[in-house]
């Protein structure tokens, strides 16, 4: 029997396939509106289909960086197009709501209700006003209520999150300092660099709550930004290690907001040396800087005991009229080098000589291969034959102590490529670092840079940098200590004499 098949169900059914498509084109509308809407809440979730793409890698590293109270000083520099200002004003903003609202987790710091941030830009019309405000709007989620009052420039200075009661404000660069002070907040953010002065009168107003600060931004002038911010120092000369920075070029954020050929586009448009500042972020006052690989956070380490059966090398820069230079290097079973120690000290040949030994005695290194010093030591042999030279009064000392000496290369531009190798492998490994109580040579190391008179490596402020590629010109590789005894017991039989066996 033939099965009827009535023609109103097929017409009902083709009705309610046509209203299901319809509601579900309805919700996909609403739910691309509300992402549209409150795009923070987003920000940091990765979902090809849904095309959410997360943070490029730098703002990853420093939304990372962010939940580790640790720090309190970042920094978020490089090339054009890096996504700089949006991560500030992400971060801003998460810290006026207290939590990331893509994953509803809490902030760490700050701990105080209602919170405070202050937003420094440049000028009122250009900066303030065409660039800070529209991305603010952006990224305020409009699911959250929000006052704002605008000042005597029309620019919308003062934003009030209704539900923290948070507020953040915006100043210029191009205001008087004075007009800075008596702030205090919690976070400050500088969207391009400030001036010093700016920045003093602002980072007052974080001592009550203990802030942080947050610098995005390109490099272009403002020198000190780098010298008192990027490398700063604590009081006693070492290394600040609360602050955290965040360094790369525009590739970065290609696959995140730019594409390649408009990379290409724009680099046809620069100079070589544009090309380096706006592509790369390195400004012209940093362009000859030799050692452009270091980084605090890849290369500095906590002062650890170091293992007994690590080798150490030492390099000696001698000086006949200002401080010594002194620098230990040891080399691990990897063959990773850590620079482990240092002396910067004035004194005589014999007070260096024995403050040597004593580090070497009291720590128990293992130095077997002869400590090298600066051919220069070897300078006054020549102007007196009846006076010993310091080369010769330094090895007749360390000779009682079993320890060796002889003197260091002199292939400079051989031993800077070997330093920034191991800074930075082929591997994008590093395998060289830096005990972070080491002053004198980690200064050195961020401000070694190429005299732009000779087009050579910098006179002044390089003592351990020579000492430096001297080492890595040993190029020490790391053995056994027991096999070091059995190749030093058989080469003692085999020179014995067969007849009085000595």
């Amino acid at each position: 029997m033939e099965s009827v098949i009535d023609k109103s169900d097929i017409s009902h059914s083709i009705e309610e396939l046509r209203r299901l498509k319809l509601r579900l084109a309805e919700t996909r509308e609403q739910r691309l509106r509300y992402e549209a809407d409150n795009r923070i809440e987003f920000f940091g979730l990765v979902n090809e289909e849904r095309g959410f793409k997360g943070p490029n890698p730098l703002q990853k590293k420093l939304l990372e960086a962010w939940d580790n109270p640790h720090y309190k000083l970042f920094t978020y520099t490089g090339g054009n197009r890096i996504g700089k200002t949006t991560i500030g004003i992400i971060i801003g903003l998460s810290t006026l709501f207290g939590k990331w609202l893509w994953n509803g987790r809490d902030l760490i710091i700050p701990h105080h209700h209602p919170r405070k941030v202050r937003l420094i830009g440049q000028d009122w019309e250009k900066h303030i006003k065409a660039v800070l405000e529209p991305e603010l709007h952006k990224w305020w989620p409009k699911n959250r209520a929000v006052r704002i009052k605008k000042n005597n420039f029309g620019a919308e200075s003062f934003w009030v999150d209704e539900k923290t009661g948070s507020s953040l404000e915006i100043m210029s660069n191009k205001q008087e300092s004075e007009l800075h002070e008596g702030w205090s907040g919690d976070l400050i953010l500088y969207d391009e660099p400030p001036r010093r002065e700016i920045r003093i009168a602002n980072a007052r107003g974080l001592i009550d709550r203990q802030g942080r600060e947050l610098f995005c931004m390109t490099l272009l002038k403002e020198a000190w930004v780098d010298r008192d911010v990027i490398k700063a120092v604590n009081q006693d000369g070492t290394p600040d290690t609360t602050v955290f920075n965040v360094h790369g070029d525009i590739s970065a954020n290609i696959g995140f907001g730019i594409t390649q050929m408009g990379v290409e586009q724009f680099a046809k448009t620069l100079t070589e040396e544009e090309k380096d500042v706006r592509l790369k972020g390195i400004p012209s006052y940093m362009s000859g800087l030799i050692y452009s690989k270091f980084n605090r956070q890849t290369h500095l380490r906590k002062r650890f005991k170091i293992p007994l059966d690590w080798l150490v090398d030492i390099s000696i820069d001698f000086h006949p009229s200002k401080k010594w230079a002194v620098l230990f290097v040891a080399t691990d079973k990897r063959n990773f080098k850590y620079c482990i120690d240092e002396i910067h000290e004035n004194g005589s040949w014999k007070a260096i000589s024995e403050e040597i030994v004593r580090r070497i005695k009291t720590n128990h290194y293992r130095v077997e291969a002869p400590i090298i010093i600066d051919p220069l030591a070897k300078g006054d042999e020549q102007s007196d034959l009846n006076e010993e030279s310091v080369f010769e009064k330094m090895q007749n000392l360390f000779a009682a102590y079993g320890l060796r000496m002889s003197a260091a290369s002199k292939d400079k531009d051989g031993g800077i490529h070997l330093v920034k190798d191991l800074l930075m492998t082929e591997n994008e490994m590093p395998s060289l670092f830096f005990f972070n109580d080491l002053k004198q040579t980690i200064k050195e190391l961020e401000g070694y840079m190429i005299d732009p008179d000779t087009n050579k490596p910098q006179k002044y402020d390089d003592d351990f940098m020579e000492c430096l590629y001297r080492i890595a010109l040993l190029n020490t590789q790391w053995y056994n200590m027991a096999d070091d005894e059995i190749f030093t017991y058989k080469h003692e039989v085999e020179t014995r004499n067969a007849v009085t066996g000595y």
